[in-house]
C-alpha cells in the first residue's frame, strides 16, 4: 500500500473541516455530510475515509 503524504496546508484544510463538520454534527447532525467528501477529494482510498469519518462521528 503507497504511503500519503499530506502538506501542512491541507493538513490544516483537513483539521478546520473536521471542526466544522463536528460543530455541526453536535448541533444539528449530519456532519459527515461535510467532512466525507473532503476526505475522499483528499486522495485516500473509500474505506479509509469512511473509517475516519465514522471515528469522528
Amino acid at each position: 500500500m503507497p504511503e500519503l503524504s499530506f502538506s501542512i496546508e491541507l493538513l490544516a484544510l483537513l483539521f478546520a473541516t473536521g471542526l466544522i463538520a463536528g460543530a455541526i454534527d453536535a448541533i444539528a447532525g449530519g456532519g459527515g455530510l461535510i467532512a466525507l467528501p473532503m476526505l475522499l477529494a483528499t486522495g485516500i482510498s473509500p474505506t479509509q475515509a469512511l473509517a475516519t469519518n465514522k471515528l469522528q462521528g
